[in-house]
């Protein structure tokens, strides 16, 4: 049986190096979209357009590579964002061979005389304006690049940007890169203007974040468990460093695009802290008391978190429109626990977690009972910490209110 050939055009037919063409010219079947096969007329293959449910295309490959040569003709880099990266999944990787070329990332960031190994790239093929994207997470990125389609425009993109609050940035779009005369790079200070007009496809788009704006307010040198000096909090109402580590264990942020409702937030130590390790996700801190905002929102501000939303009301008031959550952390109650407890194992996304911190005996109780009724699998830990003290002759320990940590996970 003989391997197929998946080819990388790069931006244009130019960019065929003689190996390449020389391929092409010896096989029997040719598999690519019209475009590309039209520039192969003159050779007299067999073809395959790639057109329709791939699968199609897959079975039409297998029936013909038993006794053809094939090359398929892949745009760009075969293995980015390409035909390559499908195939691989219905070919064992033995019976294909692929040629890379450039990418159009790659020739983009080329034109704009910027290097691309730190970039962020993100493709909107196959999206929809109808699905959610969340762009508050690309707020602390330098360099991002989308491949865009003509249902997720540089209009949308723009429009996106606006909606969701991501400033100091500067817009490039390049349209038909490798189309010579056609090519067009246009750069955009204000987002509103390129929601005004239309560009030719395909196109690609960059941020670019504006030089003077590339360090954020605070290092990335950030940590969990960072000293409590570093929050500002009125009365000591903040979950102390050492406790804010087990509590972030046990909430167990596994995947970057959590949602964590963080109830009762104060300061927002737990809430900020988790936001690290969810860059891709969602953070609602609800804090009822008016006093408490201020310093929540300085906090916030402080340590760049763009991924954080403060909602300043009584749980369960204004959640109606959160987003379901997959982590709900509880840090103050207060007398209607039970029913807090109620509506959090309700809306809580199957297989997810809630951690409570509490101080208060009874609290341990209604917690406890309250996720045992929504069937939760339990577990309690008590925590406490003695910090050094120092003295004329010395140093003593003094301790801190112990917390008792309780977790419940959802079953399916």
């Amino acid at each position: 049986m003989n391997a197929i050939d998946i080819i990388g055009i790069g931006l244009g037919r130019e960019d065929l190096t003689p190996k390449h063409l020389d391929l092409i010219r010896a096989c029997d079947v040719l598999v690519g979209g019209d475009r590309y096969l039209k520039w192969f007329d003159d050779l007299g293959k067999q073809k395959i357009p790639i057109k329709g449910p791939i699968a199609i295309v897959v079975e039409a490959i297998r029936e013909k590579m038993g006794q053809n040569k094939i090359v398929v003709l892949a745009s760009g880099d075969p293995l980015f964002y390409g035909i390559g990266s499908t195939l691989i999944h219905y070919f064992d990787k033995a019976q294909l061979n692929i040629h890379s070329n450039i990418s159009s990332v790659s020739a983009a960031f080329a034109a704009i005389k910027e290097p691309w190994h730190d970039a962020l790239v993100i493709s909107l093929h196959g999206k929809k304006e109808s699905e959610t994207l969340s762009f508050s997470r690309f707020s602390n990125e330098n360099k991002i690049a989308f491949l865009t389609s003509p249902e997720m425009h540089p209009g949308i993109i723009a429009e996106r940007c606006i909606q969701d609050g991501i400033h100091g940035f500067r817009l490039c779009v390049l349209e038909n890169l490798g189309g010579g005369d056609q090519e067009k790079m246009s750069w955009f200070d204000n987002m509103d203007l390129v929601r005004r007009q239309t560009f030719q496809d395909p196109n690609i788009v960059i941020l670019l974040k504006r030089r003077s704006q590339k360090s954020p307010a605070v290092s990335r040198e950030t940590y969990i468990g960072m000293d409590d000096s570093l929050f500002t909090h009125s009365k000591g109402l903040i979950t102390k460093s050492e406790i804010r580590c087990v509590t972030l264990s046990k909430l167990k942020l596994i995947k970057k695009n959590h949602v964590l409702w963080d109830i009762g937030s104060g300061s927002g130590s737990v809430g900020i802290e988790a936001s690290f390790l969810i860059p891709w996700g969602l953070v609602y801190a609800v804090e009822k008391h008016p006093g408490r905002i201020s310093d929540l929102v300085h906090n916030i501000k402080n340590f760049n978190c763009s991924n954080v939303k403060v909602v300043n009301a009584e749980f369960p008031d204004g959640t109606e429109d959160f987003k379901t959550p997959d982590r709900i952390f509880i840090g103050g109650g207060g007398k209607n626990m039970a029913g807090i407890m109620d509506v959090c194992c309700e809306k809580l996304a199957p297989f997810g977690r809630i951690v409570v911190n509490t101080v208060l005996l009874q609290t341990i109780a209604t917690t406890l009972a309250c996720l045992e009724k929504h069937g939760f699998s339990t577990e309690v830990v008590q925590i406490q910490v003695s910090r050094s003290k120092t003295m004329p002759y010395g140093d003593r320990l003094e301790a801190v209110n112990p917390v008792w940590i309780i977790s419940g996970v959802k079953k399916g």
